[in-house]
């Protein structure tokens, strides 16, 4: 057995640089949030990681632990950061529950004495303490378009076809005022949703920074364009060769009436073929996700590290169980207390 490890706090080796490239190269769920680009990145901004490349008995593995608050954070709840270099993997998930075992052992070595918060797509074993999390919907991106389009909700193909009618054409953005006006289309959904977003748009800030994000080689920005102004936009983080994933969007109401974020949606899947890429991850399984075809995996957060996390584990994945049955008691009382009264 081996393990390469690098502390984004120091100075990166080239050669390590170089396995972590060639490893997610030859990983088909690799993604952005483990693309070394993007660590790099973050490290400049002071959020630090370690990366670990891992070999033994023939198999290697790639996994990242995030330095937060003290502890060493794995993934997030739609999100797993560990693969397998294996070019041939075709399931969703990318890891099966023993390689999930052989990959956490590592992390929990490797986070000492720390707390240790991994997020994977299957449960721990036995009296190991996690909780469900979260959960995603992962597509294979493959097929031409009449076979994309067939795999979609009914309603979704009338709306990409409803799109097109009324004049919408999506298009990489380029430029900055292309971003600007995208940034603003995210502060009015959000407004929408009644979520006050302060707006930003109005400063210019570093190339890369805030909403300024969709530079960076592992971002791309697709937006929606009519009669020369941009209506809709979604955001993906992407890796040729790997994984493409959903991260945002925004529209105007009309624009998403008349089926914009559907046509965008649409447009990404043809992108993601066209890189290469293996996987979408729709970030979430919403009934709009849903319909975009795929495969629900669901999330769970498996704890650990140090001796002295052993209690406040267990105590945490305790209440974090109990939690949805609690929830439902209530309701189910509160149900019951309406029909008395009635």
């Amino acid at each position: 057995m081996s393990v390469a490890l690098w502390h984004t706090y120091e100075p990166e080796d080239a050669e390590f640089a170089g396995r972590w490239a060639a490893r997610l190269a030859r990983a088909p769920h690799a993604h952005f949030g483990l693309e070394g680009g993007h660590l790099r990145w973050e490290a400049a901004h002071g959020r630090h990681a370690t990366l670990a490349l891992v070999e033994e008995a023939g198999r290697g593995g790639a996994l990242v632990l995030r330095h937060e608050g003290g502890g060493r954070v794995s993934g997030w709840p739609w999100r797993w950061q560990m693969v397998v270099e294996d070019p041939a993997r075709v399931t969703p998930e990318g890891l099966d529950p023993e390689e999930t075992e052989w990959l956490m052992s590592h992390a929990q070595r490797l986070a000492g004495s720390h707390r240790l918060t991994c997020f994977t797509p299957h449960p721990p074993r036995a009296r190991a303490p996690g909780f469900a999390a979260g959960a995603t919907t992962l597509r294979a991106i493959g097929g031409d378009d009449e076979e994309v389009l067939r795999s979609l909700d009914t309603n979704k193909r009338r709306l990409i076809r409803r799109a097109r009618s009324e004049g919408f054409v999506v298009e990489a953005a380029g430029g900055i005022e292309a971003l600007r006006a995208f940034a603003r289309l995210q502060r009015e959904t959000e407004r929408r949703r009644g979520v006050a977003v302060p707006d930003e748009s109005t400063a210019t800030p570093a190339a890369g920074e805030a909403w300024r994000e969709w530079e960076h080689p592992w971002m791309r920005l697709l937006v929606a364009v009519r009669g020369g102004t941009i209506e809709a936009g979604s955001g993906y983080g992407i890796v040729p060769g790997g994984m493409m994933d959903y991260r945002a969007n925004g529209s105007t109401l009309e624009a998403k009436k008349a089926g914009a974020n559907m046509l965008l949606a649409f447009e990404a899947l043809r992108l993601g073929r066209a890189s290469g890429c293996r996987w979408m991850n729709w970030g979430g399984v919403t009934e709009f996700k849903r319909e975009m075809g795929g495969v629900r995996v669901d999330v769970t957060c498996r704890l650990g590290g140090g001796a002295m996390w052993a209690v406040p584990n267990r105590i945490q994945a305790t209440l974090r169980t109990a939690r949805p049955r609690v929830a439902g008691w209530w309701h189910a009382l509160r149900r019951g207390d309406e029909r008395r009264r009635a």
